[in-house]
């Protein structure tokens, strides 16, 4: 036990590590601890086995190969020599939401180019092995969106790079899936019989993938709570890229997941008219009572909710989104 004068001479400051190597260890954070069976942990389940599927067709190497060592490449050249790089002064929006996505999703921060094109709502990620991952995005984008609805697209974004889903997104054109923007013809080397095998399975994970970015997504927002709202504002601007612009009826929808909650998995039923998107918006909304959230969000509050684990939560999903199957 101290005496009074050991007291008097005690520096509490001098307990504070101030070495370089505490300054890194405190500061440099790594999403190792999220990944569970070589997926991350709020990963759609059945993103990442459709996503493993796709790697066994036969023609899926020679695409992969021709993605890594020329059209990727090629890519990021041209975007360098014909876009802005977001930053402090320049696009400031984009640059700040990006900075807090990668933050919230503990990745390295990806460049960001940003094309001139006033009239397009575009935003898509460029990211394979050796190359350093970039998000592209257009000015109109940035102009008709809130922060926060900027803050979501970004994170999806991220989430996309972090689930290792931007060189299947690059890969759709090749099998003749129109998305954002095509990279490339179709292989010719590629058999007619081997593209609508995996045409198929492509556009089924391609639904899969964004969920697991709205995932991703909803991790970054400020407060997840408004993800419904920010979806039906990005889709009515027609800012969902591959998903056609339209109208929801938020309120409906809204009541229509209260009675969905509460609801057991196994007696889960959806109307037969109920759109994709409409479904994916349920999907989303499920992984907002999922302690995988919490866990990440360690600032956001639990008190008076019930939360669910993440096999609970995969269940319900696969009962919502495979029923859009026949119903989209």
């Amino acid at each position: 036990m101290m005496n009074i004068g050991e007291a008097a001479e005690y520096n509490p400051l001098l307990d504070i590590e101030t070495s370089f190597t505490a300054y890194l260890s405190a500061r440099t954070r790594s999403y190792k601890d999220h990944i569970v069976g070589g997926m991350m942990d709020y990963a759609f389940d059945s993103d990442f086995s459709v996503k493993q599927k796709i790697t066994t067709f036969p023609s899926w190497s020679k695409v992969h190969k021709n993605l890594t060592s020329h059209e990727i490449p090629s890519k990021i050249k041209r975007l360098f020599q014909s876009t802005d790089v977001a930053g402090s002064l320049q696009h400031p929006e984009i640059y700040n939401a990006v900075q807090q996505c990668a933050e919230k999703l503990q990745i390295s921060v990806p460049t960001v180019y940003v094309r001139n094109a006033p009239k397009k709502y575009e935003i898509y990620s460029v990211a394979a092995e050796g190359i350093e991952p970039c998000i592209v995005a257009t000015t109109g984008l940035i102009e008709v969106c809130s922060k926060e609805e900027l803050c979501f697209l970004v994170g999806c974004e991220c989430g996309h790079i972090q689930n290792n889903h931007c060189i299947f997104n690059m890969a759709a054109p090749y099998f003749g899936i129109n998305t954002q923007e095509d990279i490339g013809e179709i292989d010719s080397q590629v058999s007619y019989n081997a593209l609508t095998q995996i045409a198929g399975t492509m556009t089924e994970w391609i639904k899969l993938a964004d969920v697991t970015g709205d995932r991703a997504g909803i991790i970054c927002l400020n407060n997840p709570n408004d993800y419904p709202l920010i979806m039906n504002s990005l889709h009515s601007k027609g800012a969902l890229g591959m998903y056609k612009k339209e109208n929801l009826d938020l309120d409906e929808l809204l009541k229509l997941y209260e009675v969905l909650h509460r609801t057991p998995a196994r007696s889960i039923t959806l109307p037969a008219g109920c759109t994709f998107i409409e479904r994916r918006i349920l999907a989303g909304l499920e992984f907002l009572s999922c302690e995988i959230l919490y866990n990440w969000r360690s600032d956001l509050s639990k008190v008076d909710m019930h939360t669910v684990n993440k096999q609970a939560l995969e269940v319900r999903c696969e009962i919502i989104l495979d029923a859009a199957k026949g119903g989209a």
